[in-house]
């Protein structure tokens, strides 16, 4: 029972890690666009 208490723990910190992966690939990809393509989203001004 243990070892799927491990598994399960496993696969949500998995889950954690895929969704800050795709944040900072989301925020990179922002950055390219504003500061190497010149372009502006309407949305991520302050």
């Amino acid at each position: 029972m243990n070892e799927n208490l491990e598994l399960d723990r496993l696969a949500k910190e998995n889950d954690n890690f895929k969704k800050i992966i795709q944040t900072q690939q989301n925020t990179i990809n922002r950055m390219i666009d504003y500061f190497i393509l010149g372009e502006k989203k309407p949305g991520l001004q302050k």
